[in-house]
């Protein structure tokens, strides 16, 4: 009796599914793995190109990037398919044998607002998260043709800066540093460096910087970056996207997070050490955010005299073994 109470619920189920089943098997043909980030961060969305890549690197095939942001992996080698992330497709192509694999790493959040982070780098979670071991690499991919390279040319040598980050869809507060000090920074580069600001329309504007918020695509600020000599900004889409396109970056950190945890070897990443750092919290602080403001603008711009007067090409690339 329970075999054919069983039987007779699957039954049930496959016909009550069938017909988005059958649109799944037509939308989905060819599949055999869906990537995708659960959450609605557009620097995370970006860093789903680094499973991606490991699994094309292992030999994967039928690799699908399920994404908002399809522009991340345009000409990309690593996927064979791109398609709109629609959540309530999941359960069905794993229904019917796709494997969906989520690269969300936050699974819990504590009181006030205190984000459980992972055990290890966020990138390496993403990887594992898709079944990846092995050796990997703690880095995104961009992909950019010549032409979308050459038409930025004109930008080769100069320093991107980032005031803001407070327009980003998601709003950390916590990972602000001081709009002033970043002007100050501009003004000590302006005598001796071209100086091109990139973000959204609403960041603060800085005095003596090119002024291109808003005005660049996403693929159009990674080709400046790509030609520019380093990057001056905080942790976020921002920094994902000049790594990627292999410009070399320095990153005020200040404690939400440490840059063992999400960013790059290659970059200058100024990290204030308290007894609270890294606290991963959104905007809360007991501390009246001594850790960002314990950073002055002497100390981004010494960064940065460090960050040019090494050699920097190709960029390091920190590695990292899956078990």
């Amino acid at each position: 009796m329970t075999k054919i109470l069983h039987w007779s619920r699957r039954l049930w189920r496959g016909l009550y599914w069938w017909r988005e089943d059958r649109a799944a098997r037509s939308a989905f043909r060819g599949v055999q793995h869906a990537v995708y980030f659960g959450g609605n961060g557009i620097g995370d969305e970006l860093l789903c190109s680094a499973p991606l890549h490991e699994l094309r690197r292992r030999g994967g095939t039928g690799l699908c990037a399920l994404t908002n942001r399809p522009e991340f992996f345009l000409h990309s080698p690593d996927v064979d398919f791109v398609k709109a992330i629609d959540h309530s497709q999941v359960a069905f192509i794993s229904r019917i044998g796709v494997r969906a694999s989520s690269t969300s790493y936050i699974h819990e959040q504590r009181p006030p607002d205190i984000d459980l982070p992972p055990p290890r780098h966020i990138i390496a979670e993403m990887c594992r998260r898709c079944g990846i071991t092995g050796v990997i690499e703690l880095r995104p991919w961009l992909w950019l043709t010549e032409a979308e390279r050459t038409a930025a040319s004109r930008f080769a040598g100069c320093v991107v800066v980032q005031s803001s980050r407070r327009s980003a869809s998601l709003t950390i507060g916590n990972k602000e540093w001081l709009p002033e000090r970043f002007q100050a920074v501009v003004d000590a580069l302006v005598p001796r460096h071209r100086v091109v600001q990139l973000g959204l329309p609403d960041d603060p504007p800085l005095r003596g910087a090119e002024d291109l918020r808003g005005r660049t695509s996403i693929r159009e600020s990674a080709a400046v970056l790509a030609n520019a000599s380093a990057f001056v900004g905080l942790v976020g889409f921002m920094m994902h996207l000049a790594r990627a396109a292999e410009c070399p970056a320095v990153i005020v950190y200040g404690g939400r997070e440490h840059p063992s945890q999400s960013g790059y070897v290659c970059n200058e990443n100024l990290f204030t050490t308290l007894p609270c750092s890294p606290c991963w919290r959104w905007n809360s602080c007991d501390f009246e955010h001594r850790c960002m403001t314990a950073i002055e603008s002497v100390d981004v711009s010494r960064a940065l005299h460090r960050l040019l007067d090494r050699q920097l090409a190709p960029l390091a690339v920190e590695r990292v073994a899956l078990s």
